[in-house]
């Protein structure tokens, strides 16, 4: 059984010019106007929203447990919660079940989009 990997959708720089200036908006919006003004309120429920998705599809945000494999050894198993099926990789197609140098197996996603 192949291991599978993915790529991130986007680049790992874009995070931060999208999520400062929503911040950085919020924190203005908390002092001008208060932090129970409709403007901060939505403002800052969209800051949250974009970290949360940026967290969540990001693939190497993964949950980790352990798997009994055939031959009856326990490895550790790593698989995102959400991948993209365009951004797949398979590793290890001739078969074995080894462990990759981090000392991980990783498998499909959770959530295959």
């Amino acid at each position: 059984m192949p291991q599978t990997v993915y790529r991130r959708p986007w680049p790992q720089w874009l995070v931060l010019p999208i999520s400062i200036p929503l911040s950085v908006a919020w924190l203005i919006l908390i002092i001008v106007q208060s932090a129970t003004s409709h403007a901060a309120l939505i403002v800052g429920a969209i800051n949250v929203l974009v970290l949360l998705l940026f967290t969540v599809l990001d693939p190497e945000t993964t949950i980790t447990s352990r798997k009994a494999l055939p031959d009856g050894t326990v490895v550790k198993v790593r698989r995102p919660i959400v991948g993209f099926k365009k951004y797949e990789a398979s590793l290890g197609l001739t078969g074995g079940y080894e462990v990759r140098v981090d000392g991980f197996r990783y498998e499909p996603a959770y959530v295959r989009i």
